[in-house]
């Protein structure tokens, strides 16, 4: 079986559906598929395709006619090249089924792939309808069609929590039925196993993700300035256009010495920032699933998180972690002076964590797409004999 991933974003970018690429891939090569990757190249700068870890990656200017005058023009200038450039890669890999994670405008390219191919389709969705922090389904016309196109024509549908499914389904109006399911984003256990603690002089909080209005970090600022916790510092790890304004928010609040912004992060400081911390906490206002919980779970830690979304499907209140109530300072403050002063609530929730942390294993992950695949794929050679015997019969 050979796969092509349209993914929204890959290599070099870092993010959750990044990361869901790479680890599928080489979970895939593991078990004898052959993957590709298909994105977006931006920056320009980038090569259109690169060899990353194993992995080969094809990267077009998958545009869409958006708003402007100069879009739709360079949308008509190019879409035409871009549809058979991809069906020449498709082609020359031999790929047997598409796979959208993500849908952006990539998505649109594995849509005509689809029908031109008429290879089997399968769309995950990862809350991209409220998640797209460019407000990409808000401002597009085109790309709520596409995505209403992709929902009507896949062989398979899947999405990263039961919240998001309800959603899509809500929104589609057209009952999914026996061809769409959850599965959930994994984790990586190993990156955790043995990492070494990030050194600080004083004990600290974790919050992690980009910097965006929907991630709610400014809350987590005003509920740090609340809560009466002298002995912890706050690291916020990751980068977005918020940087400036938190960074004033944290002057205003005068918690320069113990609120530390500290930009994008790699794979191994990552893990360093989890295993040092004291617990994470996740102040999200929307959350399709929030994979950053099930790492601070990984590193056995505590999680006070949002109640929004999927964040309830993967961190169970009072098991797990402390869910509290949304865009609420005053709830956060509660939580963190409640687990910044109970270090024994502290362990058992991260203790718990740490268990259910395995039941999102890669491996367990890649399983569950690789029997849709197979499922998809059979359905569609199904349907490809049933027309070929028809029209021998009608010749």
């Amino acid at each position: 079986m050979n796969v092509a991933i349209f993914a929204s974003a890959f290599h070099p970018h870092v993010g959750g559906v990044e990361e869901l690429a790479r680890q599928l891939a080489h979970e895939y090569a593991r078990q004898g598929i052959g993957t590709i990757v298909l994105t977006s190249r931006w920056p320009r700068s980038l090569p259109r395709r690169e060899l990353y870890q194993g992995i080969p990656i094809y990267r077009l200017p998958m545009r869409i006619p958006e708003s402007s005058i100069k879009s739709k023009i360079s949308f008509h200038l190019t879409h035409g090249l871009n549809r058979w450039a991809v069906a020449r890669i498709l082609r020359m890999h031999r790929i047997d089924l598409l796979h959208v994670q993500c849908v952006s405008t990539t998505a649109y390219y594995a849509l005509l792939s689809k029908r031109a191919l008429g290879l089997p389709l399968v769309v995950s969705a990862q809350g991209e309808r409220t998640m797209d922090a460019s407000g990409l389904y808000q401002r597009s016309a085109f790309m709520n069609r596409i995505l209403k196109n992709l929902l009507a024509e896949a062989s398979y549908i899947t999405a990263c929590s039961q919240n998001t499914l309800h959603d899509l389904g809500q929104w589609s109006g057209d009952p999914f039925g026996q061809r769409a399911s959850v599965v959930y984003n994994g984790i990586c256990l190993k990156d955790f196993a043995n990492a070494v603690a990030y050194p600080h002089p004083f004990p600290y909080i974790l919050a992690m993700g980009r910097l965006v209005q929907q991630k709610g970090f400014e809350l987590l600022i005003k509920g740090f300035a609340k809560a009466d916790t002298p002995t912890h510092h706050l690291f916020i790890a990751g980068d977005g256009p918020e940087y400036g304004a938190l960074e004033a928010l944290i002057v205003e609040k005068r918690l320069q010495a113990r609120v530390h912004l500290l930009g994008k992060t790699d794979r191994t400081t990552t893990a360093a920032l989890f295993a040092g911390c004291s617990f994470f906490v996740l102040p999200s206002r929307q959350e399709p699933m929030g994979i950053v919980n099930l790492e601070a779970m990984a590193a056995g830690k505590a999680v006070l998180a949002s109640r929004v979304g999927g964040v309830p499907e993967i961190v169970i209140d009072g098991e797990t972690g402390i869910l509290i109530p949304p865009a609420n300072p005053d709830a956060l403050a509660s939580g963190i002076a409640r687990l910044a002063t109970d270090g024994p609530l502290r362990t058992r929730l991260g203790c718990a964590g740490r268990h259910r942390a395995h039941e999102f294993r890669w491996e367990t992950i890649a399983g569950q797409y690789i029997a849709i695949y197979r499922n998809a794929i059979g359905r569609t050679g199904n349907l490809r004999n049933t027309c070929k015997t028809t029209l021998e019969a009608t010749t």
